[in-house]
């Protein structure tokens, strides 16, 4: 279900430079499945400058200061099927993600600006919204902020594009609060019905 924070950061980045989703924006955004073939893109000619290239970090942690023994053991219950009588139990993991945001350009001015506004949107913590597929078809909110004991990367010169010019590349580093890894379990409701007995003296 992490895929799902990935798209989240990234839609929420595409709506931040086409607030008024006018057609195609002047910065691309690529989301961490096609981070990969971005080199071999530069290289055929078939990338579109300025970009913010989204990955995230391939390791992540437990948050163990979230854990909550009853959350993570037997689960709280948060679905009830009438039709089947089903209550299903949320069991939670809470999980520390870090992204990483490349600003890529051909100049320093753009790749400056660029930075510059990523810095300042995720200065306070920036809250989004993910949606469970899962049987709760609940949302989740989640924090980013700026992850201020990172240090702002400046690689510039550093890949060589189409062998006459340069790509500039900064890369700003975001960590999140209030991630967490979800599953349903299933159990079924018994209805008991019992008659008071009653005693006449």
């Amino acid at each position: 279900m992490i895929y799902l924070y990935d798209s989240a950061v990234c839609d929420d980045l595409r709506a931040s430079f086409n607030p008024d989703n006018m057609g195609s924006t002047s910065v691309k955004v690529v989301d961490p499945d096609a981070a990969v073939d971005v080199v071999s893109q530069i290289q055929n000619d078939e990338f579109q400058f300025p970009a913010v290239v989204v990955t995230r970090a391939e390791s992540y942690s437990v948050d163990s200061s979230r854990l909550n023994f009853t959350w993570l053991h037997r689960g709280v219950s948060t679905v009830i099927d009438e039709k089947t009588n089903t209550v299903y139990n949320e069991t939670v993991i809470p999980i520390n993600l870090t992204y990483s945001l490349t600003v890529l350009a051909t100049n320093t001015q753009d790749a400056d600006e660029l930075t510059r506004e990523l810095m300042f949107k995720y200065a306070k913590e920036y809250f989004s919204t993910i949606h469970l597929p899962y049987e709760s078809k609940r949302t989740i909110r989640f924090g980013l902020t700026l992850d201020t004991d990172a240090p702002i990367e400046q690689t510039s010169r550093q890949l060589e594009y189409l062998n006459s010019g340069k790509v500039y590349q900064t890369i700003v580093h975001l960590k999140t609060e209030g991630c967490v890894l979800v599953t349903y379990t299933p159990h079924k409701m018994h209805r008991y019905a019992t008659e008071p007995e009653i005693r006449l003296e």
